[in-house]
């Protein structure tokens, strides 16, 4: 085996849009002068800044003016040199782990291939074309706009399909009023297999990518290869105790043209602490061409795998060798597994059917969010910043994170994070919002390849729950298709129903399948069937209080929700940073370009129903309250479909947010803005999450309480619920033992509301404490009849006690909101802006800097 990698430092240089092939080659190796320096992996945006050429396009009003690259065509160069042993290989190829977007490839002088996909490695064949010593390597890259086509069908007044812009032109975005979906707002980039938000969307700006975006290698081999490997758990009742085994899949590939050869095929499973798991080996004489092998691996008291907070998550190192018959490596794969087997229970119900997703036999009800893109150039996603989303996930409780169709297949290093946390991935096919020309042989095998090579990539990782085959695909058929009677659009469908599921059952067979989010019932965003995508509050009502209010996802039905969410700000010090030099205003440009088109005053009419008047509202007090009104209705949505959870008639397993991070700048849908930064709103959702929760919801004219327990073990303690005076005064309130049994929910109690004649709704608010057996109150759930600025709430009084181990106790006598430490967004308590009830204590526990810091606690009162 012998790899020659190519990243690190290349040129490149901008020509028109019409230098290309053979001639556009010879014209551009001319010019001695007019490269720049060019880092692969990476991306032209990302070059023209290191050279100052261009400014930071998330900053300000700067990304509109960020978009001439796609009007170039871009020539990246390198060289490098090959050993005279290299060119012994039977197999030498060159290959790009992506290419974004439209790219000819010249090695040497000499076009080797073409490629027009960004989402996966491109392999070509080099063998021949290589040079003993120095050789040389260009690539000419468009963003692709070429390869976009008008969707006008055929026979609709046009011929034939042409491109939606000119060469060199740029493809119209929909930010900013236009119509968000589908070729009504984007004509033509449904041809285009790169990530389609870079073309625009609600929470972001339109910044078309080009360039060597992931890494480069040549790769020589002989003799024999490992072309593909795959490995299923297998879980079997062995009478004493459950037996694990590994269902294993390779395929060997003798490169000789006629010979057979003689192969040894190695397996070494390592356990999660480095112990010796199992080993096998195959002696084997590999007739010329590809080979499977399948086989059974026990695995002795194999430790199974499971998301987080229902068990640990350890991890299996597998290594497959191929030697030859003097020994002689000629092939490895190495591979990290989790043990575990994974299924989604759609067993009917009185109403429509559940969607419950199921790990190792177990329910388990996912409590999460949707990952936008991490940020607007994917490229620059660093290691760094994806261990720490999913710390951030981990963190806050969750089980769950989504990656939306209009995203992008993410690094590696996201996929083993979220293995080593226990964070189950929903995997989306890189399809939205649209329909898509199925009826194009070319774009059918397009897909076809990728998924083949997506799945073959990250099958092998346990966090990975399902591949879904779209998102949102199935419901605009629905609503682009109003008279059923008609002939429908429904372009894609064959994509949806027979080529991602026939790839997936071939290459991935344990893992389920989904059609597309939301799908199932009669109707694509079916709330009683399937899983759905719940907008009604935020986008589907005029009816401004019904959306801004705490128990507006109580009327929601749906068995699993994959989609839902809550503008709000981020902390002030994001917004002065992606403001830019000089802030800002409401209502200025830069202010507009960075604030969700989805808003329309959303968030101005929730501070005036919550909080306070916004007749010159501050920019810090619109952050403050904003985030303030963002959180309150997140973590109320989480808690009203955690309380649905095992519920005979109106069971929902699912809560999945959007959304959980920002790829720039932005007032919008996320929890943890795109500097890192925590809103309020994550403390609330990540109470909200907790495996062991307490929870108040209105049913009609009564307030009831249960206590959900999403962990394997049992839960003994005991609730106070009922009545508590805002000033302290007084309280009615009962103490009620509480039993619930493992992954399972218990109702508590019922309390009816009282009429405001009955008790002053100003002066008192429902909650319900949870203690544990030795009497520490460790959840807690409230319910206000009021909006805050409503609330009799009396001055402000805390006291911190010093605990033990880096904790402190936070209390008050009378009701507190919001009670929080300026954190600047960065952690520095356990918890931070949570309510305190009148005698009921909190605690948290310090982190970072805060062990020798001076925190103040303050709280949110009336204005």
């Amino acid at each position: 085996m012998d790899t020659i990698i190519l990243d690190g430092a290349w040129t490149v240089r901008a020509e028109d849009f019409g230098c290309a092939g053979g001639e556009g080659l010879a014209r551009v190796l001319k010019f001695g002068d007019g490269w720049i320096p060019s880092q692969v992996p990476g991306e032209i945006h990302l070059d023209l800044m290191r050279a100052g050429m261009m400014p930071e396009p998330s900053i300000g009003e700067n990304m509109p003016g960020c978009r001439w690259p796609e009007t170039k065509s871009w020539w990246y160069r390198t060289s490098f040199s090959v050993g005279d042993r290299f060119l012994l290989h039977e197999r030498q190829q060159l290959i790009f782990d992506g290419l974004d977007l439209n790219a000819q490839v010249f090695l040497n002088g000499a076009l080797i291939g073409t490629s027009r996909n960004a989402f996966i490695p491109i392999v070509f064949d080099a063998r021949g074309k290589l040079l003993p010593g120095r050789n040389e390597l260009v690539v000419r890259l468009t963003a692709g706009s070429e390869l976009a086509l008008d969707d006008t069908p055929p026979g609709q007044g046009k011929p034939e399909r042409k491109p939606a812009a000119a060469a060199g032109g740029a493809i119209p975005s929909p930010r900013k009023g236009a119509d968000l979906y589908g070729h009504r707002g984007w004509p033509g980039r449904k041809w285009l297999r790169k990530p389609q938000f870079v073309y625009g969307w609600d929470w972001v700006d339109a910044l078309p990518t080009i360039g060597i975006w992931r890494g480069v290698r040549i790769e020589g081999r002989s003799h024999a290869i490992l072309q593909d490997v795959r490995f299923d758990t297998v879980l079997a009742d062995g009478g004493a105790g459950q037996s694990v085994a590994l269902s294993m899949e390779a395929v060997l590939e003798n490169l000789h043209a006629f010979s057979e050869r003689r192969c040894l095929l190695d397996l070494q499973v390592t356990g999660p602490e480095g112990e010796p798991a199992a080993r096998k080996r195959w002696d084997l004489d590999v007739v010329p061409g590809r080979m499977p092998i399948r086989d059974m691996v026990e695995i002795p008291d194999g430790r199974l795998w499971w998301p987080n907070g229902l068990g640990e998550q350890p991890l299996y190192h597998v290594s497959v060798k191929v030697s030859d018959a003097d020994g002689l490596v000629r092939d490895r794969r190495e591979l990290t597994l989790g043990l575990r087997t994974i299924d989604i229970d759609r067993s009917r119900m009185n109403e429509g059917s559940r969607f419950c997703i199921r790990v190792n036999g177990v329910d388990v009800f996912c409590r999460g969010a949707n990952v936008g893109p991490h940020d607007s150039i994917p490229a620059r996603i660093t290691r760094e910043k994806y261990e720490a989303l999913v710390s951030e996930a981990k963190n806050a409780h969750m089980n769950m994170l989504r990656i939306n169709g209009c995203s992008f297949y993410e690094s590696g290093h996201f996929y083993d994070a979220c293995d080593r946390a226990g964070i189950l991935v929903w995997q989306d096919f890189m399809l939205t919002d649209m329909t898509y020309p199925d009826g194009d042989p070319g774009f059918i095998s397009l897909v076809a390849e990728e998924a083949a090579s997506v799945i073959r990539l990250l099958r092998h990782h346990p966090s990975i729950a399902l591949w879904c085959g779209n998102n949102e695909c199935q419901q605009v058929f629905d609503i682009w298709n109003p008279d059923k009677g008609g002939v429908m659009d429904v372009g894609g469908q064959r994509l949806y129903n027979q080529v991602l599921p026939e790839t997936c059952m071939r290459l991935d067979p344990q893992r389920p399948y989904w059609p597309g989010s939301p799908c199932g019932g009669a109707i694509a965003d079916a709330e009683l069937s399937g899983d759905n995508h719940w907008w009604f509050a935020m986008l589907y009502t005029s009816d401004m209080n019904r959306k801004l209010t705490h128990d507006a996802y109580d009327l929601c039905r749906a068995r699993f929700v994959s989609e839902y969410g809550v503008l709000g700000p981020c902390h002030v010090d994001s917004i002065r940073e992606y403001l830019g030099p000089g802030g800002g205003e409401p209502g200025d440009p830069a202010w507009q370009v960075h604030t969700n088109m989805c808003d329309n005053g959303i968030i101005l009419n929730a501070i005036r129903l919550h909080y306070r008047d916004t007749e010159g509202i501050s920019i810090e007090h619109w952050s403050l309250y904003g985030q303030l009104y963002q959180a309150l209705i997140h973590g109320h949505a989480m808690e009203a479909f955690r309380f649905r959870k095992g519920d005979p008639v109106d069971d929902c397993q699912g809560s999945l947010l959007w959304s959980f991070s920002d790829c720039w700048g932005e007032t919008g849908w996320s929890i943890l803005d795109y500097s890192l930064r925590r809103k309020a709103s994550y403390y609330w959702v990540r109470r909200a999450c907790a495996p062991v929760k307490v929870i108040v919801r209105r049913r009609g004219e009564a307030l009831r309480t249960r206590v959900i327990n999403d962990t394997l073990r049992p839960l003994r303690g005991s609730v106070r619920a009922g009545w508590w005076r805002l000033d302290g005064s007084e309280t009615q309130v009962e103490s009620l033992p509480v039993a619930v049994p493992a992954n399972g929910m218990t109702e508590v109690t019922s309390a009816l509301i009282p009429t405001s004649g009955e008790r002053d709704p100003h002066h008192w608010l429902y909650a319900a404490v949870l203690f544990r057996d030795d009497g520490l109150a460790v959840d807690q759930s409230l319910w206000p009849l009021l909006p805050h600025r409503e609330l009799a709430t009396a001055t402000p009084s805390i006291t911190v006690t010093d605990g033990t181990s880096g904790m402190r106790e936070i209390s008050s006598p009378v009701y507190c909101h919001a009670v929080h430490v300026e954190d600047h967004g960065r952690e520095l308590v356990s918890d931070n802006w949570f309510d305190l009830l009148p005698g009921v204590p909190v605690r948290v526990r310090l982190a970072g800097d805060a062990l020798t810091a001076d925190l103040r606690f303050e709280a949110v009162g009336r204005p």
